[in-house]
């Protein structure tokens, strides 16, 4: 085999598994090494080689992949190994003879890798095929290279067998040498592969759907993602997609190959475990066969890898190995067939299990199972059991005869409305406007038109509803729910007088709301909710009366709001509060926005179904990055960047992504900024949410900012005008205007000034409006007007990024000794020197603390050099205040945080919504970019801690 190239390959989730192989690599050039790779069937271990030898450059790699059908026939896998050498030219080695001893053969071997330059590495690929004389001809040359600059690498199920013994044999006498068990990807590795395949992202609940389907398989994964291409695109929610049936067809050739030459008692147990699909004991599934007079071998499909077993308490309990593989093999049967094995597993079984075989027996329409199945869903959504419960009702609609399909798919749409997981039903809204009117078919439908931006549809339904006449409790439980449905309408039309005006009718119709117990339709009882819809309704009025400029609404409607709250704490609190955080946010009141926004952070963890729950995350993510809490900031805006896509309101989703860069750009980091920016852009327009269009700009302006690119900075400032609406905050002119001076640009610099300083949306949240004044006035050459208002602005601000960079300026200036009358510079004095000495640590504390590693760079540039030229005023004393996290990314400063605060890995993976593997990753790469050799010495690491933000203080502009 010839060297391969460098060109990396993606290979998803196995990055500890790569990097532990290429540390292997690294110390075998002095010492030699061995790596043995362990995995079931489909989890890569192939790709993870391949991947490997890759990057191992300046290496000859030797590969050789062993033969099922070959490991009875000697030196199969050695003649393989001799064409391959062949074709390095100059090491001919005749092939091996049956009849030659391993001993010979070995020494043949020996001498041609031998004459080999530079490092060689040996990978045996599916190495549980590896014949016996092979294997002994294997041992002897690479006992005999471990010592030099050489790398034996095997890859094999995790089995015993003789490539895995010399393997033992090796590491045994080797400090050099590593065991890699991979495991199956998880749910966030597959929604890495499936934006890999498909181009786009999909949300976790699908993932998790996926990574289920295939046990986490790489390669059932990627046959099934590249098989189902088309049916994501055509998806109308990305969380409410579907595994349609033609996914098993690929999976055909895997059966047939698991099967082979075995016995028919074998494929039966495949069969059964395939259709009874749950967990069951084996005993209970031989009682099913027994009824059916048929002989089962379970133990025969579990070596095959068509049934997963697992002993618990003495007793064998069996599962599919692959719900793909169980779909297939229960799809090769006949529809009688699965149905008399249905059947009898109704009777053998109970409960929930035994109801969902009674479903997947029945072959005709049958009126008391469908309102068994609308009973049972009403009694698992009573509990709480969501998913259960939208399961029992899609049942029920499909079982139903036309006289039950009407109410089987509304009380489907009532609890869609209920759990907020209307992504289930959107493809059921063409059915669905086909019933006939009633309160509770246009209250479904009025959802769905919302979510579907019908909007003209939902305010006609909306308003029809309103206006009907509600003479039973029924009724007006539903009119109580329009009363504050009806302002999301017209919200979504941007008619903020209009939400005003219908305030008291809503008020009026949720006093009408009647008790849960008057309430005839079970399915209807949980609208009878008249505080949950008040709150909502204080909420969405709050926000329209900001809006609407009408200030006057404001502060009686937020005291009522108050007092609701003390004693209500429920999805709908969540959505008020952020509401009214939104109010406070564009009035520049970010402390009280920040205080809502806390609290509905904390509620949105109890209550995940509330509407605005992605947007919680989102907005306190963008405030905690303003007030500078950067670690807690990009923590949350990646928990919302993790769950957008599982949200009923994908409108969040963008912005999400927008947020998780703030944080990054301010540190620096180009490739994450520009990888979630692309993200962000593939998004529909048409559901992008109205929070804040200009992040998406800023982030690109402060990255240009970080990297010293003032004329990047700038380009992003006239793209975020371009693309403003009437809903910008202006944040942008900040960045403009620091630009312009940047560049010299007086005249400029000023009026993009004046925008700022006239009346208007803009907010200091970037920068107040005194340090940019000084801004201006050091372009316009006016040093020491520009070094008194950079004074002024670096006291005491909500906003500490702005504040040190404000205090970095002053820094500069007088350190540079420019900040005197005339426009020369001038001898510094030892007040100035002293002044400067001061700001520059303050800034630099700052930006250490956040992690901003090129500004912290800027400013102990500037204290080395004020140190260096005997500066120091006495009494001072100048510290370069280098960031002990510098090296590592924004994901493993969140993790090294969390270490320190004492966190296991279990809780940073649930913190991080990432798989315990990874930050296994994490914590090995940290640990190493900080020379450190265990986590206790990260902890004794003084990291900075949360700055106290007071909440007492108005905001400086």
């Amino acid at each position: 085999m010839t060297d391969l190239d460098s060109t990396a390959r993606p290979l998803i989730g196995r990055d500890r598994a790569r990097e532990t192989i290429l540390l292997v690599a690294h110390r075998a050039i002095d010492q030699g090494g061995a790596v043995l790779v362990t995995g079931e069937p489909g989890l890569g271990k192939t790709a993870l080689l391949a991947d490997v030898a890759q990057r191992l450059d300046g290496w000859t790699v030797l590969r050789v992949s062993a033969d099922s059908f070959e490991s009875d026939l000697a030196y199969a896998t050695v003649e393989t190994l001799v064409r391959g050498l062949a074709g390095l030219g100059g090491t001919a080695i005749r092939p091996p003879a049956p009849d030659d001893d391993a001993l010979t053969v070995g020494r043949l071997l020996l001498d041609a890798i031998d004459a080999l330059s530079g490092p060689v590495c040996l990978i045996v690929d599916d190495a549980q095929w590896v014949d016996e004389p092979s294997a002994r001809a294997l041992r002897f040359v690479v006992r005999r290279l471990s010592d030099r600059d050489f790398l034996f690498t095997a890859a094999t199920r995790p089995q015993q067998n003789s490539v895995s013994d010399l393997f033992e044999d090796l590491a045994s006498s080797s400090v050099n040498h590593a065991r890699i068990d991979l495991t199956p990807l998880t749910v966030s590795d597959t929604q890495e592969l499936a934006e890999h395949i498909l181009g786009h992202a999909v949300s976790r609940r699908t993932a998790t759907r996926l990574t289920e389907a295939t046990q986490g398989s790489p390669l059932l994964l990627s046959v099934l993602l590249g098989q189902l291409h088309d049916t994501f695109t055509q998806a109308l929610h990305p969380a409410g997609w579907d595994l349609p049936d033609t996914a098993i067809m690929p999976l055909a050739s895997a059966i047939s190959a698991a099967l082979e030459g075995a016995d028919v008692s074998v494929r039966t147990a495949a069969e059964f475990v395939a259709v009874l699909r749950d967990p069951l004991p084996a005993p209970v599934v031989g009682t099913i066969a027994a009824r059916l007079g048929e002989r089962l071998d379970l133990p025969g499909a579990v070596t095959r890898g068509l049934v997963l077993g697992t002993p618990r308490d003495g007793v064998l309990w069996v599962e599919p190995a692959h719900a793909l593989l169980a779909d297939a093999l229960a799809a090769d049967l006949t529809v009688e067939r699965r149905v008399q094995l249905h059947r009898v597993a109704a009777d053998v079984l109970d409960g929930h299990r035994a109801l969902r075989h009674r479903v997947e027996a029945a072959d005709t329409a049958d009126p008391g199972l469908v309102d068994e199945l609308l009973t049972a869903a009403l009694a698992a959504a009573d509990q709480g059991r969501a998913e259960q419960a939208m399961s029992y009702a899609r049942s029920a609609m499909h079982l139903a005869t036309d006289g039950e399909l009407e109410r089987s798919l509304i009380e489907l749409g009532l609890l869609a409305m209920r759990f907020r997981l209307h992504e289930q039903i959107l493809d059921l809204r063409p059915a669905i406007e086909t019933l006939p009117p009633s309160p509770a078919r246009d209250a479904v439908l009025l959802e769905l038109r919302t979510l579907s931006r019908d909007v003209p549809g939902a305010l006609e339904l909306a308003l029809r509803l309103e206006a009907a006449p509600a003479l039973t409790p029924d009724e007006r439980a539903i009119r109580t729910h329009v009363a504050e449905a009806l302002p999301k309408v017209l919200m979504a039309m941007g008619d903020f007088s209009g939400v005003l005006d219908h305030l008291d009718t809503g008020r009026l119709h949720i006093a009408e709301c009647p008790a849960p117990e008057d309430v005839a339709d079970p399915a209807l009882r949980w609208l009878a909710e008249p505080d949950e819809h008040l709150v909502r309704l204080l909420g969405w009025a709050l926000n329209s009366a900001a809006h609407a400029q009408r200030p006057d609404l404001f502060g009686p409607l937020t005291a009522e709001l108050d007092e609701l709250l003390v004693q209500h704490e429920s999805p709908a609190a969540v959505d008020a509060l952020v509401a009214r955080s939104r109010v406070f946010i564009l009035g520049g009141d970010i402390e009280r926005a920040r205080a809502d926004l806390a609290k509905a952070n904390e509620l949105v963890r109890r209550f995940p179904s509330s509407w605005t729950a992605g947007f919680v995350r989102t907005i306190y993510a963008h405030i905690l990055f303003l007030v500078g809490e950067w670690e807690e900031s990009v923590t949350l805006a990646d928990t919302a960047v993790a769950l957008a896509l599982d949200e009923t309101d994908l409108s969040c989703w963008p912005i999400a992504l927008w947020t998780s860069t703030l944080v990054r750009a301010g540190r620096g980091e180009s490739e994450p900024v520009t990888e979630r920016l692309r993200s962000a852009a593939k998004a529909d327009p048409r559901i992008t949410g109205s929070y804040d269009g200009d992040l998406p700009f800023l982030a690109r302006a402060e990255l240009a900012r970080a990297l010293g690119r003032p004329e990047h900075q700038l380009r992003a400032t006239l793209d975020a005008e371009d693309a403003a609406t009437r809903a910008s905050t202006l944040g942008w002119l900040t960045y403009r205007v620091d630009a312009l001076a940047t560049l010299g640009r007086a005249a400029d610099a000023r009026a993009a000034y004046e925008r700022c300083a006239a009346p208007g949306l803009w907010r200091p949240y970037y920068g107040s409006l005194r340090w940019l004044e000084g801004r201006v006035l050091e372009a316009e050459g006016r040093a020491a007007d520009a070094l008194q208002a950079y004074r002024e602005a670096a006291g005491e601000s909500p906003f500490p990024f702005p504040d040190a960079i404000a205090a970095l300026d002053a820094g500069r200036l007088l350190a540079a000794g420019r900040a005197t009358a005339g426009s020369g510079a001038a001898p510094r004095s030892e007040t100035d020197r002293a002044e400067a000495g001061v700001l520059l640590e303050r800034a630099a504390a700052t930006f250490r603390r956040l992690g901003a590693s090129a500004y912290l760079a800027r400013a102990v540039q500037l204290l080395d050099a004020l140190r260096a030229a005997g500066d120091t005023a006495p009494g001072v004393e100048l510290t370069s205040a280098v960031d002990p996290l510098a090296p590592l990314t924004t994901r493993e400063r969140q993790v090294a945080h969390a270490l320190a605060a004492g966190m296991t890995n279990k809780e940073i993976a649930e913190r991080l919504y990432v798989s315990v593997t990874t930050v296994n990753f994490h914590v090995r790469n940290i640990l190493a970019k900080l020379g450190m050799r265990s986590r206790r010495e990260l902890r004794a690491l003084a990291l900075p801690r949360r700055r106290p933000v007071r909440t007492d203080r108005p905001v400086k502009s």
